[in-house]
């Protein structure tokens, strides 16, 4: 039986969101551990040298890309796949989906590529405490994580055809695939490969991610269709733009902070690497899980009484606000032991555990206002409050760039970690006032 003859799911209330979150957390959380697995493997293999510096800025580029473009397309199909189904049926929805997986990969390899052939021009400027030698090797990686960026793009937009059919198990847990090849690539051809196997294991990793959702979508009835409706991938398109914008709010000023501890010297970009993505992939899980979980929730009240959506949307910010502060506290305890079992073997030094514990702690404290702009981003979103989500951006990014670059001349590294927190609290709450002020105009 396909979709379109399925009968109609009523919508989701708090409970089943809060379902749904829990099941994304835990195998979110699943998933995570095997970009722990990698990221031991490359510390006991690689400690904080200049081919890992090389690998994290080849890799932080990529991945933004994908984030970028991909990320904020799942954002935008869902509401988007729903009308369309309601307007037209499955087929309608079926049809918007291969044409809006065209548009993004055809988006992101025009990107990737230019992204790479430009390299040798940008990577000095934005790194310019590496050696010839690694930005020779970051150059090298980029070229091969251009594939990466476009397997990296059908997976996400397999995910959104999933998540608009509120299946929401298999995206969570399908990511766990490219840190286990990566690492079984990087144990098993360094002496070929040497850290280039990273690159090649992302590609082939997110290769195996791809064909699993877009297979699971097959399933369910989305099939590549030739015909295009203008009109609905139009309108996918003008709420996509903004989203882009947003995107940055989450992934954006991760790039710069990598990018600006690259010029703080040898080992630094390291070291903010491994201590932003144990936050990402371990306290960041329970609120991206929730901003995945309420998006068909809110893209349902937002087309079926919108009246709702307010007050839903202060009942979870509530709730997520609560659920981070915990994990504050407890990044704060728990950093340094973390790090030192995880990590301190081979070439990773006690001093170097100190220093990513430092950085790990400090980037906590942006969780509350993070889970805030999660939840916030997609509220704008399924509201085509197109306006608010630029505006917004615009003001994280030039808070991350101004603090990153005052807090880093007294803090260095940390410093940079610090600056996240009031560069996040600000956007939320120009985000809020946004949501509430076109609310108010639209009712």
């Amino acid at each position: 039986m396909s979709v379109s003859d399925t009968p109609a799911t009523p919508t989701m209330d708090d409970r089943a969101v809060a379902r749904a979150g829990a099941t994304i957390a835990v195998l979110s959380i699943l998933a995570k551990s095997s970009a722990f697995i990698r990221e031991a493997a490359i510390a006991m293999l690689y400690g904080r040298g200049p081919e890992v510096d090389a690998f994290f800025v080849a890799l932080a580029l990529p991945v933004f890309l994908v984030q970028l473009i991909a990320g904020s397309f799942q954002i935008a199909a869902v509401p988007g796949l729903l009308a369309a189904r309601r307007g037209g049926g499955h087929d309608r929805a079926s049809a918007l989906a291969g044409s809006g997986t065209l548009t993004i990969s055809l988006a992101i390899a025009v990107v990737a590529i230019l992204a790479a052939a430009c390299a040798p021009l940008y990577l000095p400027i934005v790194a310019p405490g590496f050696s010839d030698r690694a930005l020779v090797l970051a150059a090298d990686m980029l070229w091969i994580m251009t594939l990466f960026s476009i397997l990296g793009g059908l997976a996400y937009a397999g995910g959104a055809m999933l998540t608009a059919e509120r299946r929401f198990a298999l995206p969570a847990i399908a990511p766990a695939l490219t840190p286990l090849v990566m690492t079984v690539l990087l144990i098993a051809f360094r002496e070929q490969l040497g850290v280039t196997a990273l690159a090649w294991g992302a590609v082939l990793g997110t290769l195996a991610e791809a064909a699993i959702v877009l297979w699971a979508a097959h399933r369910l009835g989305y099939r590549p269709r030739l015909a295009i409706d203008t009109a609905d991938l139009l309108a996918l398109i003008r709420r996509w733009g903004p989203l882009m914008l947003a995107t940055l709010l989450l992934s954006g000023a991760g790039l710069i902070d990598q990018l600006m501890a690259a010029s703080l010297g040898e080992g630094s970009a390291s070291a903010l690497g491994y201590g932003a993505k144990l936050v990402l992939a371990g306290l960041h899980v329970v609120t991206t899980a929730l901003g995945i979980s309420v998006l068909p929730a809110y893209a349902e009240s937002a087309l079926e009484d919108p009246r709702r959506l307010l007050a839903r949307l202060r009942r979870h910010l509530v709730a997520v606000i609560l659920l981070a502060l915990p994990g504050v506290g407890i990044a704060w305890l728990v950093s340094e032991p973390v790090i030192a079992l995880l990590y301190q073997r081979g070439a990773f030094t006690a001093e170097d555990t100190r220093l990513v514990a430092h950085v790990l702690a400090a980037y906590s404290t942006q969780l509350p206002a993070f889970a805030a702009v999660v939840i916030l981003v997609r509220a704008a979103a399924v509201l085509s409050l197109g306006w608010v989500i630029p505006t917004a951006a615009a003001v994280n990014m030039v808070l991350t760039i101004a603090l990153n670059a005052i807090f880093m001349q007294f803090w260095g590294v940390i410093g940079i970690a610090f600056a996240t927190a009031p560069a996040f609290a600000a956007t939320a709450v120009v985000l809020y006032a946004g949501i509430v002020a076109g609310y108010g105009r639209k009712t």
